[in-house]
Order: C-alpha cells, then structure tokens, then sequence
C-alpha cells in the first residue's frame, strides 16, 4: 500500500466498511438503572426507552476489517426515529486500526483498553482495564450451553467531530443507525458478580446500577449494517455529550511544571471506588 490508495485499495475499503462481519466471545449482563439518569445523558433527538435498562458486554472479537481485539461496551436503551437501540456510554478497544476506524467511520466512542476473557469447566471470568485499572469484572458460574439463536436489534452512534479550537461543532452530527444481527452459536446463563472501579478519569461511577441481571455467555458472528443516516438536529449543543463520551478530562494527564496550577491534584487523579453488584 502507498500513501496514496490503488483503485483496488480503495474498493476493498468501501465494500468491508459497508458491512464489517464480526465473531465475538464474550460475557453480558443487563443492568437496570434510572429514568432520571437515562434522560440526562441522552442528547437532543434521542429519548429513553420503555424502560431504563442498559448491558455491559465484555468480549475479544474478529473482524475481516480489521482483525482481532478486545472489546468492552457500556450502553442504555434509547429511543430514535421511532427505533430502539443501544446508545453507547464506554467502549474500551484494543488495537490501531479497531479505534481509528470506528471512531472516524462510524464515530463510535471508542478508547483504547483491554479486555480478557478466561474459563475453567463452568466457571467464567473477564475484566475491562484502561489506564492500568481493572473498570469491570464479571466471574460466575455458567450452565449447560442453550439452544442457538439468532437475535436482530439496533445500535446507534453519533458521526461528530469538535471544530478546530474545540469550542463547538465542526458540523451537524451525524446519527447512524446499525441494524445488529447476532447469532449466539453458543450461549449459556450463570450467576455471579459484577465489580466496578471508577476513577475520576472515568465517568463510569455516575451510573446508578439498581440491580443486574443473569450472566450471558455468548460466541458467534454478529454483523453490523447501516440502515440510516440522519442529522441529529442538535448542532453546537451536541459538544457536551461529545466530550463526556470521546474525551477523558484533559486536566487529568501529568504535565509540566508551567501547566500544574490548571490540573486535578494528584489526590484526586489517583481516586478508585470499588462497587460491588450480585448477578440475579
């Protein structure tokens, strides 16, 4: 490859980006929170969903677009155009080309971070770190493997970028709309524990978890198509949801000596919370 894509590269790029085929391992967990926070992180143009649920999955994938990596998401249930999907809060990925595609393609949420996955018999366990803090860990028991299912559901990312000096959109963002198609070739459900750590460099901690449901163990292809493209609607007002979701806190990073007196105290960099949620 040049600097400057062959025809053929360009052609490959477009046809594996229209639909990018993933397999995954991974293990989820639905969690219930509040309307009162759904509402809150929610932008202009979405609404929450019937009811105020969300899941975390931790799981290492495949793509044909762009090979193997970790992958960890955080999202609540939401509502555009009359569509249900997931809106995602965290996603933690692995790897050079996972994060620069999917935030620049999709503009997905995307943070570099590691995801494992371990089993012995029955007994499941995986953790998300970023920044050498273990974020999430989910450990339980699982049973026999169930019946395999083909599910169809929606994901939602916003495309947005902040204008050259960071003070407001470059332009309109936009939202696009996945249709997920996944077949769980094998799944199982156990009971176990959720733990989260949060630190003041992760917003994970504003999340009012109320209760968790059962483990899902889960491995097989899911395959993402766009099936919309709409302008949100929300133009330099969408700037605050997307710093809170694509941004750490800039004041968070060691710096020089000159720039100290605008950071975070060490103390308050340095701060991790442990919650602890039992599985149903």
């Amino acid at each position: 490859m040049s600097y400057v894509a062959s025809p053929e590269e360009i052609s490959v790029f477009s046809k594996w980006s229209s639909k990018p085929e993933f397999s995954q391992e991974g293990i989820a967990v639905e969690f219930r929170t509040t309307e009162e926070f759904v509402k809150s992180v929610l932008p202009p143009g979405f609404e929450p969903a019937a009811e105020p649920k969300g899941s975390i999955l931790l799981s290492s994938m495949e793509s044909k677009l762009c090979g193997e990596f970790d992958c960890t998401l955080v999202t609540i249930d939401a509502i555009f155009k009359g569509i249900t999907g997931k809106y995602c809060l965290e996603m933690l990925i692995s790897g050079d080309t996972p994060v620069t595609w999917g935030r620049e393609v999709w503009g997905e949420t995307k943070k570099t971070g590691i995801t494992r996955l371990y089993r012995s018999g029955n007994h499941r366990y995986a953790y998300a770190e970023r920044n050498g803090v273990r974020l999430i860990e989910i450990e339980g028991e699982f049973g026999d493997d169930l019946p395999e299912e083909v599910l169809k559901g929606h994901q939602f990312e916003i495309k947005a970028y902040p204008n050259l000096k960071g003070t407001g959109m470059q332009w309109e963002p936009i939202v696009d709309t996945l249709e997920v198609t996944e077949h769980k070739t094998r799944q199982s459900l156990g009971k176990g524990s959720v733990t989260m750590r949060v630190t003041t460099a992760n917003p994970l901690h504003t999340i009012p978890i109320k209760s968790v449901g059962q483990l899902e163990y889960v491995s097989g292809l899911a395959e993402h198509t766009v099936v919309g493209e709409d302008e949100l609607g929300a133009g330099h007002s969408y700037l605050p949801y997307l710093i809170g979701r694509h941004y750490d806190d800039l004041r968070e990073f060691k710096v020089g000596l000159q720039w100290i007196s605008q950071r975070l105290a060490a103390k308050e960099r340095e701060m991790v919370v442990e919650r602890h949620f039992a599985s149903a």
